[in-house]
């Protein structure tokens, strides 16, 4: 016997998920209120913001929850740009002494560090679109990775990253990705 088709109903039919992205993007709002926050930008929960330089978080960014806080600094003179869509998980950590961009559509798994200062030494970082850095992973000081680039858990990224590559280990190896044309 055929079970009868449910109508389909989208987490934005759900008042009650509606609800809880409203209070989402007023928490981001109040978190980020001395940053230039583009729209739709929601923090699930709290987030430690320190924006004494120019913090510039694009359109649609998500702070998702967990235990453990995300935090960007940003200290005087510094810059740092988070591009549109991307989503930082629990426990992300990204710190500009100088400048750190990461690009649209990025993902940053649980504790990753990214950081533009390290035991004195400040080079930027540079972080393409449509990256993904894994969870526990660190980009250390002078890095620039590739668009479309993987960089696996607990990974020690101390060297660029090409586009559309993986980088895993520590210190990380570079091996190129493989598309479906490959």
């Amino acid at each position: 016997m055929r079970q009868p088709e449910l109508p389909h109903r989208s987490p934005r039919d759900d008042p009650g998920e509606r609800l809880r992205r409203v209070v989402g993007r007023v928490r981001a709002r109040w978190l980020l209120r001395g940053c230039d926050a583009g729209r739709r930008v929601c923090a699930w929960r709290s987030v430690r913001v320190v924006s004494e330089g120019d913090v510039r978080v694009g359109d649609g960014v998500q702070f998702w929850s967990g235990p453990l806080a995300q935090e960007i600094v940003c200290l005087r003179g510094a810059e740092l740009e988070i591009g549109a869509d991307s989503m930082l998980n629990a426990g992300v950590s990204i710190r500009a002494v100088q400048k750190v961009r990461i690009g649209a559509r990025c993902l940053l798994g649980a504790l990753a560090l990214v950081r533009d200062e390290e035991n004195g030494r400040v080079a930027e970082v540079s972080i393409a679109d449509d990256v993904w850095i894994g969870h526990g992973a660190i980009v250390c000081p002078g890095v620039s990775i590739g668009r479309g680039s993987v960089v696996g858990a607990g990974s020690v990224v101390r060297g660029d990253v090409p586009a559309s590559s993986l980088a895993v280990g520590n210190p990380a190896t570079i091996r190129p990705l493989r598309t479906q044309n490959s």
